[in-house]
């Protein structure tokens, strides 16, 4: 089982870094064409990440530099508006990577308040965890980028990403009911021992009906044997 895991887990993994790329390179082109915003650092990349830690713990952080990257690169080289196409470099690529990073905060949720499936099933539960990832990322964000840039543009960050918080939002609101938002090992487990269960379940029941017709043979030879 622990190889066809990690087998499983690469495949994911995967797959959500080719299509995380692939919606944040179209997304922050959008984004961008929309507004007129000096740095957008997320479109659907807080959201994919959210789904590779949920579904894969630590692990699932390896999507971040990946993400990252695709915001650097779309804000660089596809932004519509050239004149901010030079704001797109280390510096905020460092910022950016470490607000994804920062989304290991909701560890600590799954394990002190509920579990991941139960989080995603509540209204209540997604405002509450999403409105933490927002926050921290935003002050992490800010500070990283004041760290290397010498620039504060928390209020920036705030209404440039607006969008990205409205997507995560929406996003774990739908993917929360889809059960795509659970930890893959954790469910393959209670998967596992429910077929268990239902396997010496029917186990018993099989051999109830074997020990009922061996009596009930056994009854009808001595009642041959009376006659």
């Amino acid at each position: 089982m622990a190889t066809s895991l990690k087998k499983y887990m690469c495949i994911d993994l995967g797959v959500l870094i080719v299509i995380g790329c692939a919606v944040e390179v179209l997304g922050i082109y959008i984004f961008n064409k929309m507004l007129t915003a000096e740095m957008i650092t997320s479109a659907f990349s807080l959201l994919i990440t959210v789904i590779a830690i949920t579904r894969w713990g630590w692990k699932g952080l390896f999507v971040t530099p990946f993400l990252a990257l695709a915001t650097l690169l779309s804000g660089r080289l596809m932004n519509p508006h050239t004149e901010f196409r030079e704001l797109y470099d280390w510096k905020l690529y460092v910022a950016t990577l470490f607000q994804l990073l920062s989304l290991s905060v909701n560890f600590i949720w799954y394990k002190k308040y509920r579990s991941e499936e139960k989080t995603f099933k509540t209204l209540s539960s997604v405002f509450l965890i999403t409105l933490l990832d927002s926050a921290v990322s935003l002050i992490v964000l800010s500070l990283v980028y004041l760290a290397c840039s010498f620039r504060f543009m928390i209020l920036g960050f705030l209404i440039w990403n607006a969008f990205a918080y409205a997507l995560l939002l929406l996003g774990t609101l739908i993917l929360g009911r889809q059960n795509i938002l659970v930890n893959v090992k954790r469910a393959l487990i209670a998967q596992k021992k429910e077929l268990e269960f239902e396997k010496n379940f029917k186990f018993s029941l099989e051999e109830e009906k074997q020990t009922e017709n061996s009596l009930e043979k056994k009854g009808d030879f001595k009642d041959g044997q009376d006659d």
